[in-house]
């Protein structure tokens, strides 16, 4: 008896089942898996969506953060200007001074032109109608100390200055004439102010011109009683000394400070002038020139008013009274006014514009 056979009909039916088998197999469940699991991903995403709803930033949101953002860069960018234009007054030097390719003038012929200058502004508040005293008088050397402790740079200082570094060198030719433009500032409240200064006892920078400079001798601090300065601000001893002092770094590295003091003696009605015309130059709404801070002030009376004058004149004789009076007053000098010693801390902001920030425009879509 034969064994029933297939059809070559059923055999091609059986033949396409197994290959959809394959196909299905190899293909498709891979891709219906693939939706499973894309199709599980969406409905996290569409719950996480759905309970963050209330705290999604709308385009109003982002309108308004973009305009903030254009509000702080504008203010920035405002800000740093008027300390950059500030600071080129700081930053620039002598008028007609030889400058070379680096930007820089050779170390003689500034320190000579520095020196000089130094000189001719001396000659200008001792001669008259100033006639300002410099410096304190010194029984031992012959010639005033202190004053304004101009930085006289000896060739050894210079061998020391450069075997720090060689970068060195310039930042101490930058740093005195920067210096040199403090000092001058003081200066001119009396030559342009019209400050009544009788005495300038003190000038001096609470930092080292040079780590190598510790022991120079525009440094010298005094060791008299009546020499000594009451510096504030800066964390000086009962001498006057500012021991450990550390200059204040700006923030995001846009500089540093530069601060200085100064003793003058004059009338205690002309201390409020002498201040505001450290400060502010002419009184003018808006100075451009160097930002100065004053962090300390501190006077003292130099002299004592007269406790008791006596006279002698005719009783009953009132004019008589009122001459002897006047006399005796102007003999003792009961009525002028006292001299003060007025010590003065101040800080200008050294702006370094390199360090400003570039803000890129906010590109919107």
């Amino acid at each position: 008896m034969k064994k029933p056979q297939l059809s070559p009909f059923w055999m091609g039916m059986l033949a396409a089942a197994g290959i959809l088998v394959l196909v299905a197999s190899l293909l498709v469940a891979p891709k219906y898996t693939a939706k499973n699991r894309l199709t599980g991903r969406i409905r996290t995403k569409t719950k996480e969506l759905t309970e963050a709803k209330d705290g999604t930033p709308s385009r109003a949101d982002i309108e308004s953060w973009n305009k903030y953002r254009a509000e702080l860069v504008r203010s920035y960018n405002d800000i740093t200007k008027f300390y950059a234009d500030s600071d080129k007054v700081l930053e620039r030097w002598f008028p007609n001074l030889l400058i070379g390719a680096d930007g820089d003038p050779a170390r003689d012929t500034f320190m000579g032109r520095y020196l000089d200058e130094g000189k001719q502004l001396e000659d200008k508040l001792t001669a008259k109608p100033y006639e300002v005293r410099i410096g304190i008088e010194d029984t031992v050397g012959g010639r005033p100390k202190f004053g304004f402790n101009w930085e006289a740079i000896q060739p050894q200082m210079w061998g020391a200055i450069a075997a720090a570094g060689p970068a060195d060198e310039k930042a101490v030719l930058h740093e005195l004439q920067k210096r040199y433009w403090a000092r001058q500032r003081l200066a001119n409240i009396i030559l342009n102010g019209g400050v009544k200064v009788s005495h300038i006892l003190d000038f001096r920078f609470f930092k080292l011109l040079h780590p190598s400079l510790n022991s120079a001798p525009w440094q010298q601090t005094p060791t008299k009683p009546d020499e000594i300065v009451h510096w504030q601000g800066v964390g000086a001893n009962p001498q006057g000394q500012a021991i450990g002092f550390a200059e204040t770094d700006l923030p995001s590295g846009l500089g540093t400070t530069l601060t200085f003091g100064f003793a003058v003696e004059l009338p205690y009605a002309e201390v409020p002038k002498a201040i505001r015309e450290i400060l502010n130059p002419g009184n003018a709404p808006q100075a451009q020139d160097m930002l100065i801070n004053l962090i300390g002030t501190h006077v003292t009376i130099k002299e004592q008013n007269v406790p008791k004058v006596e006279f002698i004149f005719e009783q009953g004789n009132q004019s008589d009274e009122a001459l002897k009076k006047a006399e005796a007053l102007l003999k003792a000098g009961g009525d002028r006014p006292r001299p003060v010693l007025l010590a003065v801390t101040c800080q200008i902001i050294d702006f370094d514009a390199t360090k400003v920030k570039k803000f890129e425009a906010k590109q919107t879509n």
